[in-house]
């Protein structure tokens, strides 16, 4: 399936194009998704950084990740909707998050990630692979 993938925050300052493929989709159960999130947990699409265009301005909060790396979350300046994030161990890629998406009905995780997070009544598919923290690589 060739997606183009559009989107845009609650206000409409900021929007997106994609036409890569994702790398992986999966949805993250830690501390820092869920609380960056408001959610049970935050979900992603992952792409070549370099296939994502941005339209409007962005502000960017960094963090540390329980693997040392450095995290950037990107969300719009206006309306504060968290948008996109960025890890300093994968710098060629750029996660979208599902929420933002014009049409993500296509969007099923690829995987959970840090299972040992998940809230006790968090529903999840058992038929999707678990990671008990993040995926490996």
């Amino acid at each position: 399936m060739t997606l183009n993938i559009t989107g845009h925050c609650l206000c409409g300052s900021v929007s997106f194009e994609c036409s890569a493929e994702p790398i992986f989709h999966g949805s993250c159960h830690c501390d820092d998704c869920r609380r960056s999130s408001g959610s049970l947990y935050g979900s992603f699409v992952f792409v070549l950084a370099e296939s994502v265009t941005i339209t409007g301005q962005t502000h960017s909060y960094q963090h540390k990740s329980d693997r040392g790396s450095t995290m950037t979350k990107e969300f719009c300046p206006t309306c504060g909707s968290q948008m996109f994030s960025l890890n300093s161990h994968f710098p060629e890629r750029r996660g979208i998050r599902v929420g933002i998406i014009d049409d993500a009905s296509w969007f099923k995780p690829d995987a959970y990630l840090y299972n040992c997070k998940k809230l006790p009544h968090t529903p999840v598919d058992p038929e999707i692979t678990t990671y008990e923290r993040s995926r490996p690589g």
